[in-house]
């Protein structure tokens, strides 16, 4: 017998973070009669998904909150988005122990990096690839799914790790906006190709695995076509009508450390598990089918 929604009379989300994702994942569970809370780091962001139906807390990430600790004792269903830092996860490291004493989640979601797995040399690469992270901040990322799965396994809540690529969706989350307000560059490093996925797809994901709990699992959240990060910018251009910027080779760029990281590595991701595991089917397997929604969304 299935242990997912459908055998939820009222489901309950809470998200540790109301970021680009976990506001458009908030608003899929709003429509489905769900009664969702989660945390903003600005009293002005959360009047304003208040205003969307969303009990939303501010939380420093610094200090534990009575607020979010009532919050999550009904939640049924928790996601966390809040990136670790140098102290940890702070979710976890400030909120771990209150749900220690809680009763189990019906489903935890922890949204991750590809990043962990550090550069594949453009390999195709599925979840049982080894984690190498060549970065801090994504050795933090692979500690703080660590402590979730350890935390789902003590609590018997099904804990679930989404490692993400590039992110990009409308309103002003992609490669559209950024030729637009002149923020675009153009990159070259022959043979550097990533995946993508929208946000509208991750957010599929994400219902998919709470319909489907599976116990810590890990999923590649990514679309079909690794591309380069030239070859999608000069699609956007055409797709709006404007001139691309003047190409600039890898080795001459001045970029920061995190960019010059970004395009020191190389990898292919299988994102066969969420299909065949999850039955999601990909409103936008390529950046193709995203982009010319957004560019028709804009143009509308």
């Amino acid at each position: 017998m299935s242990t997912g929604l459908r055998n939820m009379p009222t489901p309950s989300l809470f998200c540790f973070g109301l970021g680009y994702t976990g506001t458009r994942l908030a608003q899929a569970a709003i429509a489905r009669g769900w009664r969702v809370a989660g945390t903003c780091r600005d009293a002005g962001k959360a009047q304003a998904l208040r205003a969307l139906g969303i009990q939303a807390l501010v939380f420093d990430g610094r200090r534990s909150s009575p607020e979010v600790k009532e919050a999550l004792a009904w939640a049924t269903h928790l996601l966390v988005s809040i990136p670790a830092e140098a102290d940890g996860d702070p979710a976890w490291r400030l909120h771990g122990k209150d749900l220690e004493a809680l009763a189990p989640r019906s489903w935890i979601g922890y949204l991750s990096t590809t990043g962990v797995y550090g550069d594949c040399g453009g390999d195709w690469i599925d979840e049982t690839r080894t984690p190498n992270p060549a970065t801090l901040e994504n050795q933090r990322r692979l500690e703080a799914e660590s402590a979730w799965l350890d935390l789902g396994a003590r609590t018997a809540s099904p804990t679930h790790i989404f490692r993400l690529p590039g992110l990009y969706g409308p309103e002003g989350r992609s490669v559209i906006d950024a030729l637009e307000s002149g923020r675009a560059r153009r990159i070259l490093k022959p043979g550097q190709v990533f995946n993508r996925i929208h946000v509208d797809d991750l957010v599929t994901v994400l219902l998919a695995s709470m319909e489907r709990p599976n116990a810590g699992r890990i999923y590649n959240v990514a679309d079909d076509q690794p591309a380069p990060a030239d070859t999608v910018l000069c699609y956007a251009a055409v797709l709006i009508g404007v001139e691309p910027p003047p190409a600039v080779r890898f080795e001459e760029a001045e970029l920061s450390p995190f960019a010059r990281h970004f395009y020191a590595e190389c990898k292919r991701l299988c994102n066969a598990r969420i299909k065949q595991e999850l039955g999601v089917r990909l409103s936008y397997p390529t950046y193709r089918e995203g982009l010319r929604a957004i560019a028709a969304e804009r143009a509308s």
